[in-house]
């Protein structure tokens, strides 16, 4: 009888999982008995959230934008073609997401803003049929009792930095907060880092801001208008019935603000105001949607550091399989409130009837699991 090869668990299907990833780390650090419970017997929530899909219809559409002449109507109608297969699933939609027909516009604004801001970025995507989602395998300890277990990564973008022969590893990611400060201190990147050697890595990030218009907020052009061109950036100074009062002067502003008081008076000099000194644009060609883009240099350090964690996982990951001890890393109160918000508490807190309202069990492959947008 020949003895098992080296292997991380066996999943749901009854295979060897013998791929470990960045998201797999994630979660066995964040709790063992959720990734046991998630991967090893295959629990998944019942109702998932809209955020994921969304992420993943976007980029995809952005990969067709690039892999289609930077077409961006086609893209655009990917887009929607892709976001109509959810059309009518139950998803969870966070407060700037309301609702699928929001996310359906919200979407189509994000992929025509990115083809305006593709041109000021500091990267060039040479390659589109071969630079997205790109798979990198490496074996981890070859030649050890745990040869034959490897780190897998699936790279959302290898482009080119401008004007030079260096590669750049860019994450995309949907979000409803802006992008990080400290982005050099994310564990994706510096993984991502350590598995190509590669030390400059990038978020294009598409901040979702919600769909209502108002005073005060900054929106961008998606097509020309008088003196306004696409990408260019305008403060809101007033909304009507028929759209939206903007300039891209703070003299303007400023001068705007001044305007106190509620009287027949003021408000007529408000509205004369605003048709000497501000454009009236249809919402129809502003979104207020961002495309956030930012670089980092990860050093050698940083990214051996995250290598040595990510075999620390693995040497205890195979070590919680062979022992068949998962641990419980519980926490219900600040500031380490997992649980309550844990879609397997009804597991791990012996109640039946709140694991079947929240999860179904079926059989997963590892990397349906990779797929984070948030």
């Amino acid at each position: 009888m020949s003895e098992i090869r080296p292997h991380l668990y066996i999943n749901s299907k009854g295979y060897l999982v013998t791929r470990h990833s960045y998201s797999g780390g994630d979660t066995f650090n964040y709790c063992a008995r959720k990734y046991y419970l998630e991967r090893v017997q295959g629990w998944a929530e019942k109702q998932q959230r809209a955020a994921s899909q969304f992420g993943i219809a976007l980029e995809h559409a952005v990969t067709f934008w690039h892999q289609h002449g930077m077409d961006t109507a086609a893209a655009v109608a990917e887009f929607v073609r892709l976001w109509a297969e959810h059309k009518d699933k139950e998803y969870i939609y966070g407060k700037p997401e309301k609702d699928w027909a929001s996310l359906n516009l919200t979407g189509q604004e994000l992929i025509r803003l990115y083809a305006v801001r593709y041109p000021t970025f500091p990267y060039i995507v040479n390659d589109p049929k071969h630079s997205f989602q790109v798979e990198t395998t490496f074996e981890v300890f070859p030649g050890t009792e745990l040869a034959g277990i490897d780190f897998t990564s699936y790279i959302d973008l290898v482009a080119q930095i401008k004007d030079s022969d260096k590669p750049l590893i860019v994450d995309m990611k949907t979000s409803g907060k802006d992008l990080p400060e400290f982005m050099v201190l994310d564990p994706q990147l510096r993984s991502y880092a350590w598995v190509k050697s590669w030390s400059n890595v990038a978020f294009l990030w598409f901040r979702k801001m919600g769909r209502s218009i108002s005073k005060g907020d900054t929106v961008t052009f998606l097509d020309a208008f008088g003196t306004f061109q696409p990408g260019t950036d305008a403060e809101v100074l007033s909304t009507d019935d028929f759209g939206v009062w903007v300039t891209d002067k703070s003299s303007v502003v400023d001068a705007f603000d001044k305007f106190k008081g509620a009287s027949k008076a003021v408000e007529a000099e408000r509205i004369k105001f605003l048709e000497e000194k501000a454009t009236h644009v249809s919402e129809r060609i502003l979104t207020k949607q961002r495309v956030q883009f930012k670089m980092a240099t990860i050093t050698r350090d940083s990214a051996d550091d995250i290598g040595r964690s990510i075999k620390q996982d693995i040497v205890n990951i195979t070590r919680a399989n062979e022992t068949g001890h998962w641990a419980m890393q519980s926490g219900v109160r600040f500031p380490n409130e997992k649980c309550p918000n844990c879609a397997m508490r009804g597991i791990c807190a012996n109640r039946p009837e709140l694991r079947d309202e929240l999860l179904i069990r079926k059989q997963i492959d590892e990397f349906a699991f990779d797929t984070e947008s948030e």
